[in-house]
């Protein structure tokens, strides 16, 4: 193709018909840029079908991710509802067996570790930037809660590890301390499912078509 528009350039200059070859001159330079414009366009439609590719796995990923930490809250949450529930009538037992049997229903607060890495990898990653800005502020409202969630029952599990329930002594004390971590873990294990299940309403309603 080259060659052959060379040829007829050559053409044209030397039978000195240089109207025509001004002419042609101009159509060639109009073709380059066209051709350029395409590939342009062409490149950038390939860059944005990437992009769009990598924000749908991604937020796959994520969905996944909340539906399983969702999952994790859920299989502890009636548990510790119950536990909530229940320590407030418990009698202050004098004795080590009356307390052994008033705790009968206690078996540690069984907090999960929530995940975290799809999140991490999006905004490592970048892709993160391409999210809608009113669901990044969701997530990062959401996942910045779920932080605090897991540094509470990482530090309150340190604290009852060693805790000796037992004791008629400090009873009342660790008993009272409970009920005041076990009231906050179910206003944090309310706030983190509501959350999860408005993060993905809110990735549904956003990207229906993508996903």
């Amino acid at each position: 193709m080259i060659k052959f528009f060379r040829q007829i350039r050559h053409s044209l200059i030397t039978e000195s018909r240089f109207g025509k070859y001004l002419l042609y001159a101009i159509g060639e330079i109009i073709l380059v840029f066209i051709g350029i414009f395409m590939a342009l366009q062409f490149n950038n439609w390939n860059e944005e079908k990437k992009i769009k590719k990598n924000i749908a796995t991604t937020l796959n990923l994520l969905k996944d991710e909340i539906k399983t930490n969702k999952k994790s809250i859920l299989s502890v949450k009636d548990y510790h509802i119950m536990i909530k529930d229940t320590l407030p009538k418990i009698d202050m037992s004098k004795n080590e067996k009356d307390i052994k049997k008033a705790l009968g229903f206690w078996s540690g607060m069984r907090t999960p570790r929530l995940r975290d890495a799809a999140f991490q990898t999006s905004i490592q990653s970048g892709v993160s930037k391409e999210f809608n800005p009113v669901l990044l502020n969701s997530l990062n409202n959401l996942y910045t809660y779920q932080e605090s969630y897991n540094e509470f029952t990482s530090q309150s599990t340190q604290i009852f590890f060693n805790t000796d329930l037992t004791d008629p002594k400090s009873f009342g004390k660790i008993l009272a301390s409970v009920q005041i971590m076990m009231n906050d873990l179910f206003y944090y294990e309310r706030e983190l499912t509501e959350s999860y299940d408005f993060c993905l309403k809110q990735i549904d309603s956003l990207y229906k078509i993508a996903l």
